[in-house]
């Protein structure tokens, strides 16, 4: 190998921390549901729409669990993590999106929005069953690196999906005090 082809095969590697390292389609902002529903005039886009607000709620939260959670084993260096009520009360919440999402059927046109909620499972989920493999009196840090990366590819699968005119955005401002000037 020449130190040609060396430069030009580190230059396409991914950085070890960029969340795009992993495996899996690419976070990409797709279709709106609620906008394809009133373009097609569609019911099943419509239905589809609906359906798709409690599943990404459940991610929502899921991801900001995760998150806090990440934060908290490194901040503290806890291992176990992974007991705790609030992570029980996460994964439940995950397995619930997890049955809406088995049964969410993505009309022509909207399932690559299907496959960025399910990728957004899939990452959240890599990351909240790392913490079992957390261990006492080790360093840890290789393994929380990959956790934040996950997480950062669930949110990045979330945000691709969401759309704040069907209800299904990351930050609701609505009720912030510049909510005035997002009025239509």
């Amino acid at each position: 190998m020449t130190a040609v082809d060396l430069f030009m095969r580190l230059a396409q590697t991914h950085k070890p921390d960029c969340h795009m390292s992993l495996d899996g389609p690419p976070p990409e902002t797709v279709p709106d549901p609620e906008e394809m529903a009133r373009t097609l005039g569609s019911d099943v886009v419509g239905r589809y729409a609906a359906a798709c607000r409690p599943v990404y709620e459940d991610l929502r939260r899921v991801i900001g669990q995760v998150s806090g959670l990440l934060i908290l084993a490194r901040l503290t260096s806890r291992t176990e993590i992974a007991d705790l009520n609030e992570m029980q009360l996460c994964r439940a919440r995950w397995r619930e999106a997890a049955e809406r999402l088995a049964t969410l059927e993505a009309p022509t046109g909207l399932s690559q929005h299907k496959v960025q909620l399910t990728s957004a499972h899939h990452f959240s989920g890599e990351a909240m069953n790392a913490f079992a493999g957390l261990r006492s009196g080790v360093d840890n840090s290789t393994e929380l690196d990959r956790m934040g990366i996950q997480i950062k590819r669930a949110y990045a699968h979330l945000e691709a999906a969401s759309s704040s005119k069907a209800g299904l955005q990351m930050v609701d401002f609505t009720h912030a005090c510049c909510s005035c000037a997002q009025q239509n």
